[in-house]
């Protein structure tokens, strides 16, 4: 029987920030595993655990915030910072002014409130983040070499294509997408059960973490607006429209969208421009967090995607993907930033990433099995503006084979990305 954990690359991140730094953030969505990774550190490091969702390790925290922070052994890992508030971070700002020791404190938190300006300034220097992603595909089916296209992206389009798998079916696909990443619905044992996963999820984030965020959530349908932010999932983000459609004021909605990715429900995959074109849309994209859990909150079965024509298939899929990627970004080699491109006559790349150096690779995805030139068109438009600074196109789709299509372009079959190694 296999053990209900997972392995976390971001474990080796977490441990080399301990190396360097007095403390170290985890920042990710509630049940993504921060606590599991929190126990996994405790385990190799030793030190102390406390998880602020126990009414005692709250109670100590938010009433003698200094005493609890000078007697702790370290490092000192707390769970679910922010239920602490400042008191306990300003705690944590003056035991590491006085002790310059590396590895202090391992602070982990459901929402980006260490991020605002006052409280990350706090910290400034002092401070190394991680992020933690529901499961990558490659850690649900524990490979110790996989979760690489990225890197492997930029080594070059031979060593993608010469390591690509035999695609999945269809259905594979499906209900890897349905699943998502969040490790109680990948270990459900039924769709039923994934399904009260996902609504006590939605049910925990409305009722808890959103109005201790903001007490104006109070006066937003928040499943309303959930679900018109999972139907818009990889789509660019027109605040008016869905200001509209939620029936609420577009400034409310302004005020409102930070908070669903304050709690990560979703995030902005921003627009990329290098100067080709004035005509370039500079509108991010917008993506759940999940594809699973975007999936539930539209009501989208295994059964509805078994065959192509859903409108949220291709949607859902290019959440998918962009999620998967962005999660490799997290402990890949290089450093990379990620982004969207369109122009306003049309031509776009659903993902672009930008090596630090300034070599630039662009995928496309297709949820569908055919792939023919016209497929790739956009993806050989930039290749001949950028010249030398184009890594490679990839077209992923749901075939099985991954094939050349001139030079610098390639297709691949969606599960390259966590099993080319």
């Amino acid at each position: 029987m296999k053990t209900t954990l997972f392995p976390r690359r971001a474990l080796a991140t977490l441990s080399e920030h301990l190396d360097n730094a007095r403390v170290v953030v985890v920042s990710g969505p509630r049940q993504a595993g921060k606590s599991e990774l929190l126990r996994m550190a405790r385990r190799t490091r030793g030190g102390r655990y406390l998880s602020l969702d126990t009414p005692a390790d709250l109670r100590l925290a938010r009433t003698d915030p200094t005493g609890l922070i000078e007697t702790a052994e370290r490092p000192l890992l707390i769970d679910e910072i922010q239920r602490g508030g400042d008191p306990l971070v300003f705690a944590i700002k003056a035991a590491v002014d006085n002790d310059p020791t590396r590895g202090q404190f391992v602070l982990a938190g459901s929402t980006r409130f260490l991020t605002e300006p006052r409280l990350s300034e706090s910290l400034a220097g002092r401070a190394r983040f991680v992020d933690l992603w529901p499961l990558a595909q490659g850690e649900i089916e524990r490979l110790d070499q996989g979760d690489m296209f990225v890197d492997l992206l930029f080594r070059g389009l031979d060593v993608v294509i010469d390591s690509s798998p035999v695609g999945e079916r269809r259905s594979a696909i499906v209900d890897r997408l349905l699943r998502g990443g969040f490790p109680e619905a990948v270990l459900s044992t039924s769709q039923r059960a994934r399904r009260a996963f996902h609504d006590d999820y939605i049910r925990t984030i409305s009722q808890r973490d959103i109005t201790e965020l903001s007490r104006m959530a109070q006066r937003v349908d928040f499943a309303k607006v959930l679900r018109l932010v999972a139907a818009r999932t990889a789509s660019e983000l027109n605040t008016s429209d869905l200001a509209n459609d939620a029936q609420i004021g577009a400034e409310t909605m302004r005020r409102y969208l930070p908070l669903l990715e304050a709690v990560f429900m979703c995030w902005r995959l921003p627009a990329w421009s290098a100067n080709l074109t004035s005509k370039v849309v500079q509108r991010p994209k917008l993506h759940m967090v999940d594809p699973g859990l975007a999936a539930a909150l539209l009501g989208v079965s295994s059964e509805a995607l078994a065959t192509p024509g859903h409108p949220a298939d291709g949607q859902l899929v290019e959440t998918m993907v962009a999620a998967e990627i962005a999660k490799q970004l997290t402990w890949a080699d290089d450093t990379y930033r990620m982004y969207h491109w369109r122009s306003r006559n049309g031509r776009e790349i659903d993902i672009i990433i930008e090596r630090a150096d300034g070599m630039i690779a662009g995928v496309e995805v297709k949820a569908a099995v055919d792939v023919d030139p016209h497929d790739l068109r956009h993806l050989a438009w930039m290749r001949e503006r950028l010249g030398e600074r184009w890594a490679g196109g990839v077209l992923l789709h749901l075939g099985d084979r991954a094939r050349r299509w001139g030079t610098r372009l390639a297709s691949a079959p969606i599960n390259a990305l966590w099993q080319a190694k």
